[in-house]
Formats: C-alpha cells, structure tokens, sequence
C-alpha cells in the first residue's frame, strides 16, 4: 500500500498545473505552504492592508451594488428602462438606485447626431445625448441626492458631469448633494481601438473632473480604473490587475503633482475589473488589488485616511468569455463569475445577459441577468461571512503568487519612466496584443478549454437563436429634431464667446469646469465642446 501510494504522490507532482495566467500550481497545498508567512499581511476583515475586505459585518448590513448597465435610444427610452429596473428590486447602498447609463458611441466621441458621422449608430450601444435637455429628461423628478447615476460616457465626461451638475441645479440641488460615478476613462488609448486624446493630455483632463469632484462634489465617484477594458481587450489576469494598478499610481502622482491631497482624491477613486472563468484566480487577483492599493497609498504617496487605501471594485462579469455557440451556456457562467465576485467581497456588480455576445439584450434577458445577483445574495449564503474562503492554503497562496507577478510588471513600468511612457512607447499595447494571440492559439490548440466552442460541440438550430433587441430608426430622426430646435432656439453669440472662454482655459491649463458649466448654460452642445477640446488637446488614433 505505501509503494502505491508513494507513486500516486510522485505522479501528481509530475503533473505541469498552471493557472488562467500560467502561475504554476501545485495537485494541493497544505499548512506548509504558509510557514513562517506572518498573518498581518492578510489580516482581518475591515483592517489594513484589507486584503479580506473592508468590512467585518460581510454583506449583512450593507449589499453590493447591483449596479447593471442599461441605456438605449434617446433618453425618454433609457428612462423608461431605470424605471423599470427599480420596480424590479435593482437597488444599491441603503435602498438607492442605482442607474449605470451607458452611452452610445457617437456621445462617447463627442459627436453630435446631426452630424454625417453620427448616421446610424444614434441610440445603438447605449443612450444618445447632445445637449441639456436630454439630461433634464434623463433625470427629471427623481430625488437626485438619493440615487447613483454612474455616466459611462467615454471621452466627454467632463461635459457630461458639467451638463449633469447643471440640470440638477435647475432641479434645486447643489452639487454637494449629488451622488454617482463618472468613469473619467480618458487615458485608455493602450486598450481600445477608437480615437483618443494623446496620453498626457488625457491625464491633464482625468486630473481636472477629480480637482472639481474632490473640491465641490464629496459624494461623486470620479475615476474607475478600468481594467476591465484591458481585459476584454485580450491580457492575462495578472497583466490586469499589474496595468490597472500603474494606470492608478500615475493618476495619483498626477493629482499630487497638481496640489491636490491624497487623503481628499483618493477616497473616491475606484475599480472596474472583469471578473474571468478562472474561478480562484479571478478571487485572488481582487484579493491581491485590495492588498497591493492599500500598500500603494500608504507607503508611497503617504496616505493616512484609511478610507484613501480602499481599492473599492466594480466588477462587470466578463463579456469577452460569453459565446455564441449554445448561448444559454453563458447563463451558467455569469451565475459562477457573479459567485465569486461575492466572496471576493466587491462593492458592486454588473451581470451580464447570457445574449450580449449577439446583441443588445432585451427586457427578458435583462431581467434574467439581474436575477442571478438576486438570487447568488438571497439564495447562496455566502453573504453571510466576510471572505469567507480567507485561510484556504491555495487561496492565500495563490494571491501571492499574483501579487508578486504584478509587482514585477508595476516595476518594470516605474522603470520605463511610469504609466504615460509606457503607453506613448507602445509597450502596454504590444503586451495586451501578444497576450490577445497567445490565448486565442491556446484554444485553438485546445489547451483552454471553451465548452461548446472547442470540446462538446452541437449542431444549433437556427430557431434556437434568442429574440433580438432592435433600436427603432425613428430615434435618430427624433435626436436630430430636437438638436436643430435647440441650436435654433439660443444666442449664437453667447455661445461663441462662452466656446472660446472654454478654448483659452484648456489652452492656458487653466480650471477648465467652471467654463464648461457657464458653457452649457449658453446651451453649446456637447459636439461644439468637444470640437474645441480636439482641436486643443490632439485627437485621433493613437498608432503606438
């Protein structure tokens, strides 16, 4: 019996075990695997450096965000879906709604609907808006110091926060009372193929709507690292978790750089992260970006604030690993990616509909997406217990071997001269790429398995195929009648002269949001502000 089982222990360890991100991995882990490894660098629940989480009460008082993404149309049709999405229990921190309004791609580039540009995509992808009043119609009679709108509006977020803070204050509320996210996604060009501002450039404008939250709106969320975007974009989970956390140590050393306290920024700086198939490794790579965040403020850039070291995560489960082959398969995966970013402890979570690999999803489909929240917070009983799956040998393991990876990617960047150069010289993209075509010949070679895609194929009926969303044509019609009414229907002068107030500041670096709130009360629309900003700052593809 002993000869047996010693050759059962050396076959195991021939075995070559390696993790989503090629971390070597062993058949099993046992206390040895944590000798003379000091408890404070995990520590408990609610203590620094949280790699257990923020809180010791878990979710028991307060909930994750169910915070889904919706929007689609003109903003009368994206009302009508947040309406909806409440009476059907989407609720965030103490009952507030939560609204996560996506745009679509002609807002997010600043281009109005009237232009040829915009033919086409108005209302596709999210919620077209131009000008104020589809802000006033977004948000009109809601009680706008109880809700969360988070704007996912691309490159024009600082338009979109000086039209918001406007058309609450027609409402009668002060910008101190306003609660909500802007993504302030700016300096992404390393990670999406659209046109972008120039890299520093767009950091100039990521620092100027954090000075202007920080000094006149505390409750607003100002910046989501989004690495997301990286991931979906083809890199590793380690390559995420490393290009996210340097993209936020840039961010920070800007705002100092530019006077700003870090005790006062940081607090309402966040994380958008993908949550992948990789079960354990996705639970440790959050683990590991809480620790690393909280070690990073305090050790480098001095922090005190306890709430400052806070790496407070939305995770969006990971649309790039849904697939078109048998695509009710996709429903098993968002339920399992939605599980372990509840005990991996996020602040909230957007699940994604089973169909969105071949569309926009309809209400159905929706529902069902925010179901599987519900039903992983009400029906699991993992909310219960702060990090729940904290202590396991592999875990603990597991989040360091990750944590050392990033480090050595964060390294090698600070060597580089810091985030900035590293996109300008091209290298954060071509490590995105070449990452991006090592997985896709992984499954071409079946090494990672994509169940329906490369192992347990079936021959799909056409019929089989969900019901699909459709934007109706009329919208964009109706998007440009309301444009050319409004354009018409203002002091062309008063709008010149405040366009140009706004040219002079962003040329001279000057504090750009009181400019544009003064330019949007001329009723300049959001195409005219953003001309001017391409035309200062830079625009276009950014080739490295």
């Amino acid at each position: 019996m002993a000869t047996k089982l010693n050759a059962e222990t050396a076959a195991h360890e021939q075995l070559e075990l390696f993790s989503a991100s090629r971390l070597p991995l062993k058949p099993y882990y046992t206390p040895s695997d944590r000798e003379g490894k000091p408890y404070d660098e995990i520590g408990d629940p609610g203590d620094y450096p949280f790699t257990r989480g923020f809180h010791k009460t878990a979710y028991n008082k307060t909930p994750w965000m169910m915070q889904q993404v919706l929007g689609a149309g003109n903003a009368d049709e994206t009302r009508e879906i947040m309406d909806r999405l409440v009476t059907e229990g989407m609720e965030g921190y103490f009952g507030h709604a939560v609204f996560n309004v996506v745009f679509d791609n002609p807002t997010k580039g600043g281009i109005d609907p009237d232009r040829a540009e915009a033919k086409g995509h108005v209302g596709v992808g999210g919620m077209n808006f131009s000008h104020l009043d589809d802000i006033r119609r977004l948000v009109k009679d809601l009680p706008l110091d109880k809700i969360n709108l988070s704007m996912i509006t691309g490159d024009t977020c600082l338009i979109a926060l000086a039209m918001y803070a406007v058309a609450a204050e027609e409402a009668g509320y002060e910008p101190q009372q306003l609660r909500g996210n802007s993504m302030n996604w700016l300096l992404k060009s390393f990670c999406v193929d659209n046109p972008d501002f120039p890299p520093r450039n767009a950091q100039k404008l990521v620092v100027q709507l954090i000075k202007y939250c920080t000094e006149n709106m505390p409750y607003w969320n100002t910046t989501n690292f989004s690495g997301y975007l990286i991931r979906e974009a083809g890199c590793s989970g380690v390559q995420e978790l490393a290009f996210t956390l340097a993209w936020g140590i840039s961010t920070i050393q800007a705002c100092v750089d530019a006077g700003l306290d870090v005790d006062a920024f940081a607090p309402r700086l966040g994380f958008q992260i993908a949550f992948h198939n990789d079960f354990f490794e996705e639970i440790a790579k959050l683990r590991a970006l809480r620790r690393m965040w909280a070690k990073v403020l305090k050790e480098r850039f001095g922090a005190t604030n306890p709430r400052a070291m806070h790496a407070r995560v939305h995770i969006h489960t990971a649309g790039d690993t849904l697939l078109a082959q048998q695509p009710q398969n996709n429903i098993v995966r968002v339920a399992l990616q939605a599980l372990g970013s509840m005990l991996a402890g996020v602040q909230s979570v957007h699940s994604c509909a089973y169909t969105e690999t071949l569309q926009i999803p309809n209400e159905e489909q929706a529902r069902l997406a925010l179901r599987t929240q519900q039903i992983v917070l009400h029906e699991t009983g993992g909310a219960k217990v702060a990090d729940p799956l904290g202590g396991s040998w592999y875990l603990e393991q597991l989040t360091d071997d990750i944590e050392a990876r990033a480090w050595e990617i964060i390294d090698e960047i600070d060597g580089m001269g810091g985030f900035v150069a590293s996109i300008e010289s091209g290298w954060v993209k071509s490590q995105i790429v070449d990452e991006l075509f090592e997985t896709q010949d992984r499954i071409n070679d079946g090494e990672l398995v994509r169940v329906g895609l490369n192992k347990y194929e079936v021959e799909e009926a056409a019929e089989t195929k969900p019901d699909v969303f459709t934007v109706d044509p009329a919208i964009e019609q109706e998007a440009i009648r309301r444009i050319t009414e409004w354009k018409a229907n203002r002091d062309q002068d008063e709008v010149q002269r405040r366009l140009e107030e706004v040219r002079r500041a962003a040329a001279a670096d000057d504090y750009l949001m009181p400019k544009l709130i003064d330019a949007v009360k001329a009723k300049a629309t959001q195409g005219e502000i953003m001309d001017v900003f391409k035309d200062v700052y830079g625009w276009g593809f950014v080739t490295n």
